[in-house]
């Protein structure tokens, strides 16, 4: 499972503190696992959306989805009231739908986690820099 921002705040205390040139590769090194596997994803969802690796990639996404639903939602409450609030707040509610249940189409399913996955993950970077 991936580490995000989010999550190095809120350590508990016996933790030992992160510097922040490692706090910065993990979130670097998250970024690059999410991105990573949106790519694949839409791969494969065009070659080979059956197979053992779709499904554990499907799994992976869905996980990604849980992990940046939060901060996401987060993002969206602090927008001013606007259509770009009410697209936030929308788009993580659609990704939880679809986490929860994507139909019987392997290619869709890739497709929409993937999408769902990539527009979290725009929203959680917009938060880590507001």
């Amino acid at each position: 499972m991936t580490v995000l921002a989010h999550e190095m705040a809120a350590a508990p205390a016996e933790v030992p503190t992160v510097t922040s040139a490692n706090q910065k590769t993990v979130i670097a090194s998250a970024a690059v696992a999410v991105a990573g596997d949106v790519e694949a994803a839409l791969t494969l969802a065009d070659h080979h959306p059956a197979g053992e690796a779709a499904v554990r990639l499907r799994e992976r996404l869905r996980e990604h989805v849980h992990t940046l639903a939060v901060p996401a939602e987060r993002y969206a409450a602090l927008l001013p009231e606007s259509r770009d609030k009410d697209i936030a707040a929308g788009t993580v509610r659609f990704a939880r739908k679809v986490a929860r249940d994507c139909g019987s189409d392997p290619a869709l399913a890739l497709r929409l986690l993937a999408r769902s996955v990539a527009h979290l993950a725009r929203n959680t970077d917009l938060l880590r820099h507001a």
